[in-house]
């Protein structure tokens, strides 16, 4: 018996000290994401978006969840039905409202639909011949604001072939006329639909981010929504918030002699607006936070007391003070700021905040958040003071797995003595010794690198890299002077500033500096371009959806005056066009010698697939070796499971080849 005993007591010690099996692709395959939370008004409930990758038939299904906040019994929606997003609750808390495709099998288009929490199917409630954009439910519970585009004015002549349009400050994939957007508004039953605004600008944009909020003033008497003067993209930096009477459609700017202002959110039970606006409005600053009466006067503004970006604010339960969510040096901070009194952080512990739901009439809030050792679930804070308390274990499973220690990292630019930091990886059951090493460049440039989960740096650790994952002068983490200091220098000074965090990486850590791969996405390819053109150390580079030509992207991308406040001018003037080619990667391409991989969307209109072209000729005709793979979809990065997969695994097998 002695015997067994000590036995049992060896096998459990044995295995206690086996090291967990790795996170993994499949693993990645597994994590549900959560998002949209909103609370009841009584705070009893929280509904969210809870979404799945369905591999076999290669989609994202999204489906309602309802999650009960004293049990933690959750309770799915809605089922088998497509698009679903934007879950509201009515304002007396007995039904939910939400956005998702009809029925309709040759065009479906976003509608808005109402389930009843007392039981039966979801009812369609808009019928918009050209879907719903964004919406509102009217604090008196009685009508839905709406956005909706206009019709094609070229529509009734296509079939004739006679489908030509006129080109504008669009990028050149677009196929037609692109018509405006605007705002209309029904009963709660959808009956008499009615059109509020009309003109040649739009609601919202026709792109990306494409904006569109809107939002109902307490008295469910006004809409406040962002009012652009075309539906494209770039003509947006002069944008700004109006308000449309829902009665009789007049409509009024809220703040004169500001541009550049969005997402605006009246306060529960009070005639104030928060909305967003650069920084004394200069696109190259963080996006700071103003408080306004309906009269335009200002009651409030975050950087009178918080140099941060803000990447999203929520009003708490009585309209007295904001809830926001900020990059803040290495991780992500909740913030939470009366308009009479100080900001303060809000304990979080390790969790950090991704999307930011809504207060409940007692004043508890939602959010959702992950750590770095943890993907998204949601949360619920019952007061600014109080400790988050998880609802969903959506992910648990990832704690069975083994999982990389991911550090902060602090170091002094050689240009500008700025202080930066980022994110170092280890490699999973590090054991000592020096190990390959990854850089992983965050895009942008407006993003931040913070010690939150990372399925694809998590993964690289797992195949035995140090995975860093640097900041630079552009990023939103550290301020408005840090996040300007890019103008004029969108290449030089955040090469130089990765390469500093490089040089304490290798000094600080048993790097092998024989084998450093560097790797990025978007702005981060963009990085990864200019890095490979000015330095010679690396063993491998993959280079993804790559800004590489400051012209292509001005001329042909959707941004163009979106990319002028990183200049100083636009590309076509005589004076300003060499500036806009020494920023281009492109320029020094045919220095680089590092074996690169690029990759790419032939359908992308963000960082137009023209740039990886001109970038694979450069290093092919100048005899680095250079591999080119295109997937034929629209959009900035791959939006269906199978083709981001492939790209993870794509670049993971690249940096394999030539650093192991």
């Amino acid at each position: 018996m002695r015997f067994l005993c000590a036995l049992m007591l060896f096998a459990a010690l044995v295995g206690a000290a086996l090291p967990a099996r790795a996170f993994d692709f499949g693993d990645a395959r597994r994590i549900v994401t959560v998002g949209e939370p909103q609370i009841a008004p009584d705070g009893t409930q929280v509904v969210f978006v809870r979404g799945k990758a369905d591999f076999k038939n290669d989609r994202n299904d999204r489906q309602l969840v309802l999650i009960d906040v004293r049990t933690r019994v959750a309770r799915q929606l809605t089922w088998d039905r497509k698009g679903v997003s934007s879950p509201r609750w009515s304002p007396d808390g007995r039904s939910i409202a939400f956005s998702a495709l009809d029925n309709d099998e040759k065009s479906p288009q976003d509608q808005i639909f109402i389930l009843r929490l007392d039981g039966g199917d979801a009812q369609q409630i808009t019928h918009a011949k050209n879907g719903v954009n964004s919406y509102d439910w009217s604090p008196d519970g009685r009508r839905f604001a709406y956005t909706m585009q206009d019709d094609d004015p070229n529509a009734a002549k296509a079939d004739k072939h006679l489908d030509a349009f006129q080109v504008q400050d669009n990028d050149y994939l677009h196929r037609d006329a692109t018509p405006p957007v605007h705002v209309w508004v029904c009963n709660v039953d959808g009956s008499h639909p009615r059109r509020l605004t009309s003109g040649a600008w739009s609601a919202a944009l026709a792109g990306p981010d494409g904006g569109g909020d809107l939002s109902w003033s307490p008295d469910s008497t006004t809409i406040a929504f962002e009012h652009f003067p075309t539906p494209f993209v770039g003509d947006s930096l002069v944008s700004y918030i109006a308000l449309v009477n829902a009665d009789n459609g007049r409509v009024r700017r809220l703040v004169h002699g500001e541009a550049m202002q969005d997402g605006p959110q009246f306060a529960p039970r009070r005639t104030l607006v928060a909305y967003g606006r650069n920084t004394r409005g200069d696109y190259t600053q963080g996006r700071d936070v103003y408080v306004t009466d309906t009269s335009g006067t200002r009651v409030a503004d975050l950087r009178s007391q918080l140099d941060r970006n803000s990447n999203d604010t929520a009003w708490n339960g009585s309209g007295d003070a904001l809830w926001v969510a900020t990059p803040d040096a290495t991780r992500v901070s909740l913030w939470y700021w009366p308009l009479r009194g100080n900001i303060r952080r809000v304990d979080l512990g390790s969790a950090q905040p991704s999307v930011l739901g809504n207060s409940a009439k007692n004043g508890a809030f939602v959010f959702a958040a992950s750590s770095a050792t943890h993907p998204s679930e949601i949360y619920l804070l019952s007061s600014p003071s109080a400790k988050p308390t998880v609802l969903t274990h959506e992910n648990d499973f990832v704690a069975k797995t083994g999982l990389a220690r991911e550090v902060a990292v602090s170091w002094r630019s050689t240009k500008g003595n700025f202080a930066e930091d980022g994110v170092l990886v280890y490699p999973l059951h590090y054991r000592g010794g020096k190990a390959p090493l990854v850089l992983l460049i965050h895009g942008g440039p407006q993003g931040a690198s913070t010690l939150g989960w990372g399925s694809q740096p998590q993964i690289f650790a797992a195949h035995g890299f140090f995975v860093f994952e640097p900041n630079y002068r552009g990023s939103t983490n550290l301020g408005d002077a840090y996040q300007h200091a890019i103008t004029d220098d969108a290449g030089d000074g955040p090469g130089k500033d990765v390469m500093a965090g490089l040089a304490t990486v290798e000094r600080e850590y048993p790097i092998d500096t024989s084998r450093i791969g560097v790797s990025g996405w978007s702005y981060g390819g963009y990085m990864t371009s200019w890095l490979i053109g000015h330095y010679h150390v690396w063993k491998a580079a993959v280079s993804g959806a790559s800004l590489d030509d400051w012209l292509d992207d001005y001329n042909i991308a959707f941004y163009y005056d979106t990319d002028v406040p990183f200049f100083r001018g636009k590309p076509w003037n005589p004076s300003n066009t060499p500036e806009w080619r020494e920023q281009s990667p492109i320029a020094d391409a045919p220095q680089a010698t590092t074996p690169t991989l690029i990759m790419g969307d032939i359908g992308d209109n963000n960082v137009t697939i023209t740039n990886s072209f001109k970038l694979y000729h450069a290093l092919k005709d100048n005899g680095t070796t250079v591999k080119f793979i295109a997937y034929p979809v629209a959009g900035h990065f791959p939006s269906d499971p199978v083709r981001s997969e492939d790209v993870q695994k794509n670049w993971l097998n690249w940096l394999e080849q030539y650093l192991k």
